[in-house]
């Protein structure tokens, strides 16, 4: 069976993947579930990658660990900012939602698909999908395992440009001054 080829732009999946090889040695925890990981396809603002079920991904009842769709949300908000901003410090998160809806098992692939809502200058709003299966060659999606929401404070580790700085400092001054 062959699979859908996602539109994709190679300077914004370079990007994407320069960041994630630029965060995966400072984090432990995806380094131990996400190690195997692989982005396929981005364009701005939208990531699609792909994960093999491991028993390592799996909890107790030998499915998908919640833990894992967790992380999963938490990494594909923060690649998906990358390709909308061209950001590598991709924030921290401030909010995440997560709805499980079905279940995989070892054996099982997972396509994960993130975008941006919106980016502004300090919170960034995301949204993703976790199915079952890749996306067959004529467009048709596996159900979805899990899906939901993340928003991310986008400044942690980097500063505005300092024209942006010296506006905040001016409007801050008058809301002083009142």
């Amino acid at each position: 069976m062959s699979t859908f080829a996602h539109p994709s732009n190679p300077s914004i999946l370079s990007h994407v993947q320069s960041t994630w090889d630029y965060i995966r040695p400072n984090s432990s925890i995806y380094n131990h579930l996400l190690s195997d990981i692989r982005l396929v396809a981005a364009t701005k603002g939208r990531i699609i990658a792909h994960l093999d079920v491991t028993a390592i991904h799996t909890n107790s009842k030998n499915i998908l660990h919640g833990a894992v769709s967790g992380t999963l949300c938490d990494w594909a908000g923060g690649m998906a900012i990358a390709a909308e901003t061209g950001l590598q410090k991709t924030g921290v998160s401030t909010d995440m939602h997560v709805s499980y809806c079905s279940t995989a098992k070892v054996g099982d692939v997972l396509e994960i698909e993130a975008w941006v809502g919106r980016a502004g200058k300090n919170l960034g709003f995301t949204g993703f999908e976790i199915r079952r299966g890749v996306t067959t060659a004529d467009g048709e999606k596996g159900p979805v395992v899990a899906m939901g929401s993340h928003t991310k404070f986008l400044l942690f580790g980097q500063t505005a440009k300092a024209g942006e700085k010296e506006e905040e400092m001016l409007i801050q001054r008058g809301n002083a001054a009142e």
